[in-house]
């Protein structure tokens, strides 16, 4: 098997079909040669050629019919698609969003072990990771859908809270420099996210 293999390879394929054969070259050339000859009808009596470009032209034409139709319909694929993040938009959002992780995690390693000493470092680390979550929710949305989303009926108050909550944490921290306070609205910045999100 290995010697038939390597002469197939150095030789070329050895059987009597391929000797016997034209080549697809000359196919061609004859093919070619007939068509310009101006023999258009083939040996069935019909134009193979002119029925395959009507088929083509048929079938494109009701496929393009059809698209049009469900284009126009409500609810189609493309407002379907329409609210799918754009790959800049996600880029940002992962960016944002591991910011806001990271200010976090630096609040809670960092900071939250003394926090009795100077509660305004763990305050300021901690609002800024939340504030970056929520914008990495902006950057996913769209501004003005999230603005829209937050301020919904549903989740003013929600909204207001997480704000009051970041304000009322950076004050308590940076102007009273109260560790209980610093706790209670941190607790309530932790909490108000995932309503308003």
């Amino acid at each position: 098997m290995q010697k038939t293999a390597q002469k197939w390879f150095t030789d070329g394929p050895s059987n009597d079909l391929d000797r016997s054969s034209s080549s697809l070259l000359a196919d061609w050339n004859a093919y070619a040669a007939s068509k310009s000859d101006g023999a258009e009808s083939s040996s069935l009596g019909f134009d193979l050629e002119a029925a395959v470009r009507t088929a083509n032209d048929k079938v494109s034409g009701t496929f393009n019919v059809v698209s049009k139709g469900v284009m126009d319909l409500p609810g189609n694929f493309n407002s379907a698609t329409s609210n799918v993040p754009s790959a800049k938009s996600l880029m940002y959002f992962g960016l944002l969003l591991a910011a806001g992780v990271f200010f976090i995690f630096i609040a809670f390693t960092i900071f939250l072990p003394v926090m009795v000493l100077s509660p305004q470092k763990f305050a300021i680390c901690f609002t800024i990771g939340c504030a970056f979550i929520i914008g990495s929710f902006f950057a996913l949305k769209g501004p003005k859908n999230q603005l829209s989303h937050m301020l919904s009926k549903e989740r003013l108050p929600f909204t207001l809270g997480f704000i009051g909550s970041m304000a009322g944490t950076i004050y308590v921290s940076m102007v009273l420099h109260s560790y209980v306070l610093s706790v209670f609205f941190s607790v309530l910045q932790v909490s108000n996210p995932s309503f308003i999100l």
